[in-house]
C-alpha cells in the first residue's frame, strides 16, 4: 500500500507496535509495553542509587520518574496479580535506595499506612485503582458515545458475573482472586475497589442509569449463591477441601456440602440458559417448603419463631425447570 507515494510499511499481526503511547500487536498483546515500563521503572530505580538527594526528594523523583510512566501509560491495561507484585518489589527496593537502606531491609516499612507507624508509599495498586477511577468518571462525565459504552460494557459485565448493580459486583468480587476477575476494565475497577477497601459516591448514580437496560432491586442470582459460595471459599482459606472435611463442623449435611463444591461450576454453566429462557432472577423459580432440620446452624429465640414446632430455620428448595440448553433439571 502507498500514500503519496510513499511504500507503508507492513507488520504481521504478532509484531509489536506504537499506537497512542502504548506497544502492542495486533491482536491486542500489550506484554511489549509492559516490558517498556518494567525497563523505564527499572532506570528510574537506578537514577537514585548512591544519590545526594534527601530521602524525601529522592522518593519523589523515583514516583515521577518510575510511577507517572504506570499512571499515564499502563495503569489501565490487563495485569495479573504476578505483574504487579514485580512491579511492587521493584517500587519497593527504590524507596528503599531512597533512603540508603539496604536490601535486607523489612518492606512493611513503606507499605504499611502512616497511622500503623508506615510511610505509606505510591504503590502500583494504589495507582492502577486510581486511575481505573478516573477513567470511568471521565466516561460518565457527558451524554456521549463514551457514557452509552460504559453503561453497555457493564451491562455486559453483570450479566457474565450474575450480579443486579455495581454496588453487588464489589461485593461478588471479594469471593474471587484478582487474576480471575480482571477479564475486562469494569471487572478490574470493581476488584481493586474491594481490595482497596474503597466505596465510591457515584456507584448508587451509575445502578440507577442501568435500571432502564438491566433488572435492579430484586434478588440475584449471585446474591442468592454468594453464602454457600463464601462458605466454600472460607473451607480453602484454611486448608479445607470437599473430601477432608467433616461436612458437620460447619453445619452442613452431605448434600449440601456435595451440592457446595459441584454447584459454582453447575451455575456458571446453566444459569445463562434459564436467563435466556425467561428467569431473569432466583425469584421467578417455582420453590417448595422442606422440612426442618433437627439441629439449625443459628438458633432462633422461641418468641422470635414462626411456628412454636419448629426450630427457627426455615428451608425451601428451588425447583429448576427444563429448558433449552439444559441437560438436567
Amino acid at each position: 500500500m502507498t500514500i503519496k507515494e510513499e511504500t507503508l510499511q507492513a507488520m504481521n499481526l504478532d509484531d509489536a507496535c506504537r499506537f497512542l503511547g502504548c506497544w502492542g500487536t495486533g491482536n491486542g498483546d500489550m506484554r511489549a509495553t509492559k516490558e517498556v515500563f518494567r525497563q523505564k521503572i527499572i532506570a528510574a530505580l537506578d537514577l537514585i542509587k548512591c544519590h545526594p538527594l534527601t530521602p524525601e526528594l529522592a522518593t519523589e523523583l523515583f514516583t515521577s520518574k518510575g510511577m507517572g510512566v504506570f499512571r499515564f501509560s499502563v495503569a489501565l491495561i490487563e495485569w495479573s496479580e504476578s505483574e504487579l507484585n514485580d512491579v511492587k518489589r521493584l517500587c519497593v527496593q527504590a524507596y528503599k535506595n531512597a533512603w540508603h537502606l539496604p536490601r535486607s531491609t523489612a518492606s512493611a516499612l513503606f507499605i504499611f499506612p502512616k497511622t500503623h507507624a508506615g510511610k505509606e508509599s505510591t504503590l502500583p495498586m494504589a495507582v492502577l485503582t486510581q486511575e481505573l477511577l478516573l477513567h470511568a468518571e471521565r466516561c460518565m462525565r457527558h451524554e456521549d458515545v463514551s457514557r452509552k459504552s460504559m453503561l453497555a460494557g457493564l451491562n455486559r459485565t453483570l450479566d457474565e458475573w450474575l450480579c443486579d448493580s455495581f454496588v453487588e459486583l464489589n461485593e461478588e468480587m471479594e469471593l474471587w482472586k484478582w487474576d480471575d476477575a480482571t477479564g475486562d476494565f469494569r471487572s478490574r475497577l470493581a476488584k481493586a475497589l474491594q481490595q482497596s477497601n474503597i466505596s465510591i459516591t457515584w456507584a448508587e448514580q451509575l445502578d440507577s442509569r442501568l435500571a432502564s437496560v438491566h433488572t435492579t432491586g430484586k434478588l440475584s442470582w449471585a446474591a442468592a449463591t454468594r453464602s454457600i459460595r463464601d462458605c466454600k471459599m472460607r473451607i480453602e482459606r484454611i486448608g479445607g477441601s470437599r473430601l477432608d472435611t467433616d461436612s458437620e463442623v460447619w453445619g452442613l449435611d452431605q448434600t449440601t456440602w456435595e451440592l457446595m463444591w459441584t454447584g459454582e461450576a453447575a451455575m456458571q454453566k446453566r444459569i445463562p440458559a434459564l436467563r435466556q429462557a425467561g428467569y431473569e432472577i432466583i425469584s421467578n423459580l417455582l420453590r417448595i417448603q422442606k422440612s426442618y432440620r433437627e439441629k439449625a446452624l443459628v438458633v432462633i429465640p422461641p418468641a422470635l419463631r414462626m411456628s412454636a414446632t419448629s426450630n427457627g430455620e426455615q428451608r425451601v428448595q428451588v425447583l429448576i425447570p427444563v429448558v433449552q440448553g439444559l441437560s438436567q433439571p
